[in-house]
């Protein structure tokens, strides 16, 4: 027998359509002249911009074509969408209209749902159409990635449609309808962002994640990184996935809250009962964490514990009476005092818990026994944290970084040759006496927290000649035995000269043999290593001239002369990146027998090749000396040769 009640009002859906025709029509127009712009330059006949590339890589490039243009639109008109299909439990006079009809609530749900996605699809799939259809006339065979970014694109417009009806069940106010729909699309960000400044902030040491999985649930933030993997053809599907589910578990979220929906709450900011304390905490929280960042950046107090618990009760205080005033539609609130002490006390205790290192962050140090190993340096330095941890190498982040030695596209993988290159890098240190001494200074700045972690260092970062006095960075990162990767960084108080404190323990770390052979490879070198040493120059007529030192002797002389010059430098200028002498105009290239890592002075290339080029120094006396045996100079080009700056 035919059921009597359906699930579907096809009067009520085909006049939601023409009543919101043009919703349609302008997704559809904006999403279709994108499509066609992309055609217009995906086409031979038009531009060459992908001379050279396969039809399917044109095709794919559609997901970087449109991904700016999709964070605007795509949660703009499911919002749009939603809010037209559902504004009637927005009013109580159209919300009492539309259920007087002899029409079950199910129905009307289901009705107005569909309706309102298909506000969102056609458009999609009318410019998908003209997208395939294009590419088959441009001669684009491969329509394979075109169907994947209409697949892609229908899911996150399924989940923020979804979520836009989701959320407009928990209101009775269209206003508070909209901004839950995007509060909650970046609360999570949001969150990640004050969690990262307040442990930053309090936690001696704290270094954020690398990479946090927190924006994935704040799918607008996320959508220009999805696109962007889908258009280099490295996707998350498994995110993909888990927004289809999200966007069905929405759906009958949604379903479940508006069968359930009083109609009296038309006009309410929170239209479910037991959601109205989960609302007042929230705003409460999210007041504090906003305004009390703010109070804190704006009373610019060197980020003090005090200041912070200050400005956060004040946030949450201003957060939490403005949410009561909105549940209540008085302004008669403020004896209504409990709920916020309780608040108050749980933040003020959340705080202390961090600035007093009840979790033992702060405190920790590896034990030498495991760590496989570890990097110390005065910035997290991309080269030597992918010697830690190879596994995090993805090859279009790092493609900057291995340019100059595999050309246009970076390695897929880095295998054991490249990762022990890697590991030469200045600041990585493997054998145990190294680890040990590093361990040890990471002991010391522990122990003396209170001393070196001053709150003027914020203002003090930079080197100060006259004083001798200033603040240098110090960053640790260890890879344990587990796999595990530990980073700490510190700002730190240094005073030249000082003796039995910080400088020592630093030194003698940086003066260690394995510290000094990585941060000057060339002591490593053996002149048997060489094939010659080329010395370039002006002569006495100002003429170019090459000196060559291809003989054992003179390889042997000049590298010993070279070695003692960097054995009699103050290691802590390298570690510093200080520079206390002038350049000279004075070049040595050497010529090696097997092919070597190399590494920028600046730190931005690594390359592997069979020559290295430096610039000699004016403070490089020994080996100056030695060329001056060499080469017959007068006193007026000598003088010219050192003191190039």
């Amino acid at each position: 027998m035919r059921s009597k009640t359906s699930s579907f009002n096809k009067g009520i859906y085909v006049f939601n359509l023409k009543r919101f025709w043009l919703i349609a029509f302008a997704f559809a127009f904006l999403l279709t002249l994108n499509i066609l712009g992309f055609l217009r330059i995906a086409s031979k006949e038009s531009h060459d911009i992908f001379a050279g590339f396969m039809l399917s890589e044109i095709a794919r490039s559609i997901f970087g074509h449109t991904h700016t243009l999709v964070i605007l639109l795509f949660p703009f008109f499911s919002l749009i969408a939603a809010l037209a299909m559902f504004s009637y439990i927005h009013f109580q006079s159209n919300t009492a209209m539309i259920h007087a009809l002899p029409v079950t609530r199910n129905s009307l749900f289901t009705t107005h749902y569909l309706a309102g996605l298909t506000l969102v699809m056609l458009p999609l799939l009318i410019s998908g159409t003209i997208l395939v259809a294009g590419e088959l006339v441009i001669g684009i065979v491969q329509i394979g990635n075109s169907l994947l970014w209409i697949l892609v694109s229908a899911v996150f417009l399924f989940l923020f449609y979804s979520f836009a009806v989701f959320a407009g069940m928990f209101t009775g106010h269209m206003a508070a309808h909209a901004l839950y729909f995007f509060i909650f699309n970046f609360l999570a960000v949001f969150l990640e962002d004050v969690i990262e400044t307040v442990l930053s902030s309090l936690l001696f040491g704290y270094v954020p994640p690398r990479d946090s999985l927190l924006v994935l649930f704040s799918p607008i933030a996320y959508l220009l990184e999805c696109f962007t993997d889908f258009a280099y053809g490295r996707g998350d599907w498994l995110a993909i996935a888990c927004y289809l589910l999200a966007g069905l578990l929405f759906t009958w979220g949604a379903r479940a809250v508006y069968l359930k929906r009083h109609m009296e709450t038309a006009g309410d900011v929170v239209s479910v009962q037991i959601m109205k304390p989960v609302f007042k905490y929230s705003v409460a929280f999210c007041s504090s964490a906003l305004l009390g960042n703010i109070i804190v950046s704006l009373m610019n107090l060197g980020r003090s514990f005090t200041v912070f618990v200050v400005g956060y009760l004040i946030g949450g205080f201003i957060g939490y009476f403005a949410a009561e005033m909105l549940l209540r539609k008085t302004f008669r609130v403020f004896r209504r005092t409990k709920g916020f002490i309780v608040f108050a006390l749980i933040m003020v205790l959340l705080l202390c818990a961090i600035n007093f290192d009840l979790f033992g962050y702060e405190s920790y140090v590896p034990d030498a026994r495991d760590v496989e190993i570890m990097l110390v340096s005065n910035y997290a330095d991309e080269y030597a944290m992918l010697a830690l941890n190879p596994e995090s190498y993805n090859p279009e982040r790092h493609r900057y970084m291995f340019s100059n030695s595999y050309g246009v596209e970076p390695p897929a993988r880095l295998d054991d040759q490249l990762i022990q290159n890697l590991k030469q890098r200045q600041g990585v240190l493997e054998r145990p006496e190294s680890i040990e001494k590093a361990i040890a200074l990471h002991r010391f700045v522990i122990r003396n927290a209170s001393s070196l972690d001053r709150q003027d260092r914020w203002e003090n970062i930079y080197y100060d000649e006259s004083s001798g006095f200033y603040h240098f960075n110090l960053y640790i990162a260890y890879r344990l035995k587990s796999g595990q990767i530990v980073e700490r960084s510190y700002i730190l108080p240094f005073v030249e000269g000082r003796t039995g404190g910080l400088e020592d323990r630093l030194k003698e770390l940086v003066s260690s043999d394995e510290y000094r052979e990585k941060a000057n490879p060339l002591l490593a070198v053996e002149p048997n290593d060489l094939i010659s040493i080329e010395v370039f120059f002006n002569d006495n007529a100002d003429n170019p001239t090459i000196l060559d030192l291809v003989t054992a002797e003179e390889r042997e002389a000049f590298m010993m002369a070279y070695r003692q010059d960097i054995l009699e430098e103050d290691p802590l200028n390298k570690f510093m990146n200080r520079k206390l002498s002038n350049t000279t105009s004075i070049f040595v290239t050497f010529n090696f027998k097997e092919n070597r890592a190399n590494f920028e002075e600046s730190g931005i290339d690594y390359w592997v090749s069979k020559s290295r080029v430096i610039t000699l120094e004016a403070n490089d006396r020994h080996t100056l000396k030695y060329l001056a045996e060499k080469v017959t100079f007068s006193e007026e080009i000598w003088q010219k040769l050192i003191n190039r700056y």
